[in-house]
């Protein structure tokens, strides 16, 4: 049976604000009942669960073969290999799917379900994501090794900061889920689970920490996206262009105003169940519309570019960073609730790890290996092609020292235009760069030749 799924604009969009849909309500729905004090019937609740289920279900399949479409077309073009990553994010939403249905079946047929499957998970959504992530940010490092660029500093830097804080968030959750006497957790009201969510010292910490990193973490990426996005200040004007670009950064900052003085401290002391209410619905959504800002950028850049796969590319890129800076959360999964709110969310990190980590890299390879992409990418002043024109150049002249240094070990010394030594000095990436230009133009001509000799 074959599929009709198709990456494209709407296609992605639609994905995207699915999962948005989902994460948000995942997250919105125990803060909802803790403070309102009123909640629907565990079996609904459990329906809830369920439903977040099957959307993650389907969502992450549908995801998983938009990719799969692309990843054998770019292998099929170039000699890198993504097959072990493939198997890697695979495993693990197999993995994650079982889990969460055991626990469904766990929930339904004997009102309980094991902690030790909600910290079994806990680990494999924050640790599978660390493969793809390292891995991504080595190949920035490589980059900026190569070319240096503020655009990869940034985004070398950002995705460095989501790597600790996955880590200090298993740490956090994982202290928390240890903490618990029992290995079970039976149905009670989500106001009781908050209510008992003990701290110590060590725990505060660790949630300042996770504050913290994802705070300059945002920034960074703030940074890195209005940087992109700044030919439009052109055209809308530099004063509106900023009020604009700063709705998502103030959006996010604002909650963290409790740090350094609650500004509604009357409001919530007057109207304590209320304020409340109204202050969840208005600022749960701040990572998540953070994301997809961060996302926009690659998702509109897809328009401005004609190469097909690079355009799937853009738009998987659209996808992962949305996902990746939208579902690392602490809260609620930290409460162990009945259903587990937050689980269907924290499921969601491998995937956004793999999708970022294989759009980008295919991005800048296909931009690496095709000489008339990389003459459009030049004449478009388009500033949202600035990351890809550098990673795409750097990855090309990082390809081009790994020939050059693999025809020193299989080439006659003797036949090298230059000292192995000077490949230690500033002029290296010319002379790599002269050399493989021309072997390449002897092949070409050599080519010519071979054509006119058969026509003649």
């Amino acid at each position: 049976m074959r599929t009709n799924i198709h990456l494209t604009k709407k296609s992605s969009l639609i994905l995207v604000l699915a999962f948005l849909t989902v994460v948000l309500l995942d997250s919105i729905l125990p803060k909802l009942y803790s403070f309102s004090g009123s909640e629907p019937s565990f079996a609904i609740n459990v329906a809830i669960y369920t439903f977040f289920l099957i959307a993650f279900g389907l969502t992450s399949i549908a995801l998983l073969i938009s990719v799969g479409k692309i990843v054998p077309e770019y292998e099929s073009r170039f000699s890198h290999s993504l097959g072990r990553y493939n198997v890697i994010v695979l495993g693990t939403v197999i993995l994650s799917l079982v889990v969460m249905v055991l626990i469904a079946f766990q929930m339904i047929f004997l009102q309980q379900y094991s902690a030790d499957l909600l910290r079994f998970q806990t680990y494999l959504s924050h640790l599978s994501p660390l493969v793809f992530m390292v891995v991504l940010v080595s190949s920035f490092l490589n980059w900026l090794r190569v070319r240096k660029n503020a655009l990869i500093v940034l985004y070398t830097i950002s995705l460095t900061i989501v790597c600790a804080n996955l880590l200090v968030s298993l740490y956090y959750l994982d202290l928390n889920f240890a903490a618990s006497p029992s290995s079970v957790v039976s149905p009670r009201s989500i106001v009781s689970y908050v209510a008992n969510l003990g701290g110590t010292t060590l725990t505060q910490s660790l949630s300042s920490a996770f504050d913290i990193l994802s705070l300059v973490a945002f920034l960074l990426m703030w940074i890195a996206t209005v940087k992109l996005f700044s030919q439009f200040r052109y055209k809308m004007g530099t004063v509106k262009f900023y009020v604009l670009m700063s709705i998502p950064l103030v959006y996010y900052i604002f909650p963290f105003q409790g740090y350094y003085g609650d500004v509604f401290f009357p409001l919530l002391i007057s109207s304590p169940v209320i304020f409340t209410i109204i202050y969840i619905l208005l600022f749960s959504a701040t990572k998540q519309v953070g994301a997809f800002f961060f996302g926009l950028t690659f998702w509109s850049s897809s328009s401005l570019v004609y190469d097909e796969l690079l355009r799937k590319s853009l738009l998987v890129s659209f996808i992962g960073m949305t996902i990746i800076f939208a579902s690392i959360e602490l809260a609620p999964l930290q409460f162990r609730t009945y259903p587990p709110f937050g689980l269907v969310t924290e499921a969601y990190i491998p995937i956004g790890a793999y999708l970022l980590f294989v759009g980008i890299f295919t991005s800048a390879v296909q931009i690496s290996r095709n000489a008339e992409l990389r003459k459009i990418f030049y004449r478009n002043a388009s500033a949202q092609l600035d990351l890809f024109k550098s990673i795409g150049v750097s990855q090309m002249e990082k390809e081009l020292e790994e020939r050059v240094k693999s025809m020193k070990k299989t080439s006659d010394p003797s036949q090298i235009p230059f000292e192995p030594e000077e490949l230690d000095s500033e002029n290296a990436k010319r002379i790599l760069r002269e050399v493989v230009e021309e072997l390449y133009l002897r092949k070409e001509l050599h080519g010519k030749r071979n054509k006119r000799s058969e026509g003649t």
